[in-house]
């Protein structure tokens, strides 16, 4: 199989310790593209003086690594995840991100990036409340019934939530990791990237392979999330949340809009969205009917019905007297299903005792249900009915 010179030069040198965007720009303002760099070798990147190259950076190259077997190394990892790598300069390179200040130079991507493409971000705490997990899968359900999709960091709390919403309303989600695309973190949510790999959405990183999630990544995470999109919808945030990191890039975007949730003042994890709204830096959302309003955006008729009185599901997800949808769940799914309350947890050791199933493979179906929207675990392995 042949490979793409300009890939694998790009791959090679933001694997370098310390590379990212600004340098990877430097160096092919230097060596007039990355491909003759790479060419060049570790000693003339070394000597080039105005590329400003960090200690990290420069105890890696004055080793002389081969840096054409380091970009072969990166596009064989990606590849045996399922990914594939979209620079900059491609044709399938989103338009709106490219447009942004210091845009990746590359992406590794599983699934499907369109070019082009309505989305909105829908972003927030990692340690969330149950009212705002509800809020972000709604965002995220109503944004996918509007055909809008909806980007989020693939992390813990809210970001899961509106990656679940938007696969409950039948639409398509893009998380955007902070470690290398084959590196799943949290490690719970591989089975959702899949499912988005899969033809529900995609999985991308900026970030070479095997890179683990360290908190230096997430701001340039960040970036990609806001840059990929047309409005930025911050639920729930405490201060210093990376998610206030996420709209402040927003407003380095062109066109991209910033709304926020209002939340309880005694709620710390509003108080992000509350500061943003009172400092002018945010639009009111109590819905994503605010938000599609706001864009000039089509609003599906769905949307519109009034919502659900307080302690009762929304309209969007099936009330406790709905039946599930045989389409989509396998006899042992529905059973299980049935089984959940939604006022009192259950154990899964319980379920599978009254399904008549191995825990594991309970474990396994009840994780299927949470994907659909269908259930909620809670800490301890206990499940309730969504």
């Amino acid at each position: 199989m042949s490979i793409d010179p300009a890939a694998l030069a790009a791959c090679a040198l933001s694997s370098i310790p310390g590379v990212g965007a600004s340098t990877l720009a430097r160096i092919e303002r230097g060596f007039a593209s990355l491909r003759q760099a790479v060419e060049r070798g570790p000693a003339e990147i070394l000597a080039c003086a105005e590329l400003q190259l960090g200690p990290a950076t420069r105890s890696y190259l004055a080793q002389g690594p081969d840096l054409k077997a380091l970009g072969a190394w990166a596009l064989e990892a990606a590849s045996k995840v399922g990914a594939r790598v979209l620079l900059l300069g491609d044709e399938g390179y989103p338009a709106r991100l490219r447009a942004t200040p210091n845009p990746p130079r590359l992406l590794y991507v599983r699934g499907h990036l369109a070019p082009e493409a309505r989305r909105v971000a829908v972003v927030g705490s990692r340690d969330v409340d149950e009212g705002g997990r509800d809020l972000a899968q709604d965002f995220g359900d109503g944004f996918a019934r509007a055909g809008v999709e909806v980007v989020s960091g693939g992390a813990r709390g809210i970001d899961t939530a509106a990656h679940e919403g938007a696969l409950w309303g039948q639409g398509r989600s893009i998380a955007v990791l902070g470690s290398g695309i084959d590196v799943a973190y949290p490690p719970e949510n591989a089975d959702l990237f899949e499912r988005l790999a899969s033809g529900a959405g995609a999985v991308i990183s900026e970030l070479a392979p095997g890179t683990q999630p360290l908190r230096v990544n997430f701001p340039r995470r960040n970036r990609i999330v806001a840059g990929l999109c047309d409005a930025v919808v911050v639920v729930r945030a405490a201060a210093g949340s990376g998610a206030l990191i996420t709209a402040s890039r927003a407003s380095d975007c062109p066109g991209t809009r910033v709304f926020a949730v209002p939340g309880d003042p005694a709620n710390r994890r509003s108080e992000g969205p509350n500061a943003l709204l009172r400092d002018g830096q945010a639009q009111v959302a109590t819905g994503p009917v605010d938000v599609l309003d706001a864009l000039g955006w089509p609003v599906p008729d769905v949307l519109r019905q009034p919502t659900a009185p307080p302690g009762l599901p929304p309209a969007s997800y099936p009330s406790e007297g709905a039946g599930p949808d045989r389409g989509v769940l396998d006899a042992q799914g529905v059973k299980l299903w049935q089984l959940l309350d939604g006022r009192t947890p259950a154990h899964v050791d319980d379920l599978a005792v009254r399904a008549q199933i191995p825990a594991r493979e309970a474990l396994g179906k009840l994780a299927e249900l949470e994907l659909k929207g269908m259930a909620v675990q809670r800490p301890g392995k206990y499940f309730l009915r969504r």
